[in-house]
């Protein structure tokens, strides 16, 4: 018996060593295989956000920052340096929440600029985009919380295929339309928005409600981001007008809310930010070229107010 207990457990063991050499295998090599994709850049914002140490303003968003934050403009004016990382809501609010945590310091400021559907949950991640943007680099696996990574070992085979077909990529969907030393969208958006409801969708908050787990993880976050000495605000994403299904005054609502059951301050006037088809690109939440210098010089009036406290 005891002799069939040890081969067991040397099986076991052999069979995990293996399969940890398979997906070390799938997730390291080809390097670089994704390296132009558009998602690909958070590394680089990553990488920025651990390595900027002096005071700064991390924004934590989808694309509604990629395409809608001037960061020279947002340092100019406070004097801070600006980590944005700001990239794709698909990767979920929950991802890019827990990499703002990589370097948060005394002195910071964390802006929370969630597009609008982060009041209904934190617990959805997007495998694909996920791993196709972290690549090879596994450090950035530790982001993950350990209760998600099931799903990712799940999708493993899956990301094999993606990354075995993968063709490279350009344009404004690449990381081509990025500086990847600062992480700014550098890329000229000269366009309107011609909005299309089956192709872009809606906005809609309408009978404003905020889930028991959203409430719970951001007032988590909040004190995580308090407890290092760091001050964090809620603020608005620039959105399309034509695309809005419910009452302007939906959104005030629910910003009261967030305040009333989260406690983060939110310093943005939400309908401030609701923006006409000439000054948004190619989505809901993606300015043009124009509109991200009007977003991002509300967005030094709302700091404004409260830096000079």
């Amino acid at each position: 018996m005891k002799a069939y207990l040890k081969f067991l457990i040397l099986t076991l063991m052999i069979a995990l060593i293996v399969f940890e050499i398979i997906t070390l295998g799938i997730l390291t090599l080809p390097r670089g295989r994704f390296h132009s994709s558009y998602q690909s850049m958070i590394q680089d914002k990553y990488r920025i956000l651990k390595e900027t140490n002096e005071p700064k303003i991390i924004m934590v968003s989808g694309s509604s920052s990629a395409f809608g934050l001037d960061q020279k403009m947002l340092e100019d004016a406070t004097g801070y340096k600006v980590a944005n990382l700001g990239l794709h809501m698909g990767f979920g609010y929950l991802f890019y929440t827990e990499m703002a945590k990589v370097n948060i310091n005394a002195g910071d400021i964390v802006l929370v600029g969630y597009e609008y559907g982060w009041q209904h949950g934190f617990d959805w991640l997007d495998q694909s985009l996920i791993m196709t943007g972290i690549d090879d680099n596994i450090e950035m696996y530790t982001m993950i919380p350990p209760r998600k990574w099931p799903d990712f070992i799940g999708y493993l085979f899956k990301f094999a295929e993606t990354k075995r077909s993968y063709t490279e990529t350009s344009g404004i969907y690449s990381r081509e339309a990025f500086d990847s030393e600062t992480g700014q969208m550098t890329m000229v958006r000269d366009y309107s928005m011609e909005w299309d409801r089956e192709l872009y969708g809606v906005i809609d908050v309408s009978n404003p409600a905020i889930s028991e787990s959203s409430i719970t993880y951001l007032k988590d976050f909040k004190q995580y981001v308090e407890e290092r000495g760091a001050s964090i605000y809620f603020v608005a994403p620039p959105i399309l007008a034509d695309a809005i299904v419910c009452d302007y005054e939906d959104f005030n609502t629910l910003k009261s809310l967030e305040e009333e059951q989260i406690g983060i301050e939110f310093i943005s006037n939400p309908t401030d930010y609701i923006f006409p088809s000439d000054l948004m690109s190619n989505a809901i939440y993606h300015c043009n070229s124009a509109g991200e210098k009007v977003r991002t010089e509300l967005l030094i009036e709302d700091l404004r107010k409260v830096l000079q406290k």
